[in-house]
């Protein structure tokens, strides 16, 4: 299946990030993508192209580069800018990132989700609780720790899952130091509070970013496992139209 793909600029679009998709007007469902400490690498470019060819609008929004951050090598510059940028500033950054999505020609607002990884899984939980339109979230380890809020992370994840009015597909690892199976726990019994459908998919030998190809972590088998579970629940709760309200 052919498929279009470009770059969003913030001079000439307002944002930054790759946009991946069909050719043509056609209806279709919509998925944003918002990425891990080392920023938008080429998996996370090659997922959008997978779900393009799948038949949804997907974007990828950087950031990063929203945040004044350079260039395209940005492995780990999430640690740091997290320690001096507040979520609201990443925030503003997906919400420019899904309305740049949402206008695209074609996709259905009423049938668009969210993918996050890492930072942007954690993200991606206050960003779905303050957005009811977000259709589903897919939380891919989020790095949620086991640590009270303050001023740069002022919502505890732990807790905001509570707040969530659309359904959660959590994949996460046994060996991930930064959600640990303990943690994992805590998030699923937010989860399951929240009376929304949720799904929890659990690999016992995976680390934390295993989906990362440029991070040490990477578990290929597992990316490999785990991407027909994405798919799948994207078609269920999100490309149906069944399920737009």
């Amino acid at each position: 299946m052919r498929i279009i793909t470009r770059n969003a600029t913030l001079d000439h679009d307002k944002v930054s990030g790759f946009y991946a998709a069909q050719p043509g007007g056609a209806p279709k469902p919509g998925v944003l993508f918002i990425h891990h400490a080392n920023g938008l690498t080429s998996e996370i470019r090659e997922n959008a192209e997978r779900l393009a060819r799948l038949g949804y609008g997907a974007f990828a929004v950087n950031m990063f580069h929203a945040l004044g951050a350079k260039g395209e090598g940005l492995m780990g510059m999430g640690v740091e800018l997290q320690k001096k940028h507040k979520d609201a500033e990443f925030l503003k950054a997906i919400a420019d990132g899904w309305n740049y999505l949402v206008a695209q020609p074609g996709v259905d607002r009423k049938r668009t989700a969210a993918i996050g990884y890492c930072m942007g899984g954690r993200l991606a939980i206050p960003f779905a609780a303050d957005n009811p339109q977000v259709r589903a979230i897919v939380l891919n380890y989020p790095s949620i720790r086991d640590e009270p809020p303050n001023e740069f992370k002022p919502r505890a994840g732990y807790d905001t899952v509570r707040e969530l009015k659309c359904a959660t597909l959590l994949i996460c690892g046994g060996r991930d130091a930064v959600i640990p199976p303990a943690m994992q726990q805590r998030v699923m019994t937010g989860l399951i509070a929240n009376g929304q459908p949720v799904e929890y998919h659990f690999y016992h030998d995976a680390g934390h970013g295993f989906f990362s190809m440029e991070g040490e972590n990477h578990h290929a088998d597992v990316a490999q496992r785990a991407w027909p579970i994405t798919s799948d629940f994207l078609e269920r709760y999100v490309a149906d139209p069944a399920t737009a309200q």
